[in-house]
């Protein structure tokens, strides 16, 4: 534990959130009690050309739309892996999510005591160390990875819900929709020196995985991938149970690369939890460029 505590905990604390510095089919699924599930696609028009705002293409997306998940609260127990460098790191875990208010992940090795907890909330950041009794809050736009990729709180939330995004928009309106183009089974967005590329299964309508690439003259190339996997049944929709989340980070000049693993265990529609962590007053601030330092040195 104390090597755990020293290292593994710091890294996978801080590396996540800071190092980021988606014709008609029936189609079996696997809900989270086991019992085999069937769902019903709509008919979807084959035309998914490469054109651009096309009537057949937004279309399409209403669908990818109307099969992500329209309920407000998920819970579910993590696996959590993290690989960095030489480090590769596995943790029990929980993840709680409620739309529009929180992302929180807490991280209990062996499901024993809560060692760190990460959350994402409208406004910031918080990352708290319970072991050393420190904690880190920021705002989005102090994290450059997170604000050169466009990553705020709403393109986050849809990340982690399986659901398109368009950065800056709360929600996606009619205008926003009709920013996408459809190139074959590709979803497509340009904003900038942002590209968004989402991969979705014509057969049943919903994201496979969500690509956002930032290219800059200066500071190289950075890219957050994240791939969805093991789909099963909850609250009648499909929903994957495995969350595969790779960043790289280029801004240096030297590829850093970090890999995360989030493995979703009895996924519960549970409403009784709350939203807002206090932190003690007990625990002592950390600075960002303190928290960024011990990235490079762990990695």
């Amino acid at each position: 534990m104390m090597n755990f505590s020293k290292n593994a905990l710091r890294l996978m604390l801080v590396a996540l959130p800071f190092a980021m510095t988606a014709c008609g089919s029936k189609k079996k699924l696997v809900d989270d009690g086991g019992k085999n599930v069937t769902t019903t696609v709509v008919n979807t028009p084959e035309t998914n050309s490469p054109s651009v705002n096309g009537i057949d293409n937004v279309a399409y997306l209403g669908k990818v739309t109307a099969n992500a998940q329209n309920v407000k609260n998920l819970v579910a127990s993590i696996d959590f892996n993290l690989k960095s460098g030489s480090k590769n790191i596995s943790v029990d875990g929980k993840l709680s999510m409620r739309k529009d208010e929180v992302i929180r992940i807490q991280l209990s090795p062996m499901g024993l005591m809560e060692v760190g907890r990460m959350e994402f909330s409208k406004d910031s950041v918080l990352i708290i160390d319970r072991i050393h009794k420190q904690y880190l809050k920021s705002s989005y736009d102090q994290v450059s990875f997170l604000r050169n990729n466009g990553i705020d709180f709403q393109s986050l939330q849809a990340l982690f819900w399986n659901q398109l995004f368009v950065p800056g928009e709360k929600g996606l309106t009619p205008a926003a929709i009709r920013q996408y183009e459809i190139d074959g089974d590709k979803i497509k967005l340009n904003k900038g020196k942002m590209t968004y590329i989402w991969e979705t299964d014509p057969k049943v309508e919903h994201v496979n995985s969500a690509t956002a690439t930032y290219n800059s003259s200066k500071n190289g190339t950075s890219q957050l991938s994240w791939n969805y996997d093991n789909f099963k049944t909850y609250s009648g929709k499909a929903f994957p149970a495995t969350h595969q989340i790779k960043i790289i980070a280029d801004a240096s000049g030297k590829n850093k690369t970090i890999e995360v693993v989030l493995s979703l265990k009895n996924m519960k529609n549970d409403t009784g939890w709350d939203t807002t962590t206090k932190v003690s007053s007990k625990y002592k601030p950390v600075e960002l460029k303190d928290v960024i330092n011990q990235i490079l040195k762990l990695q």
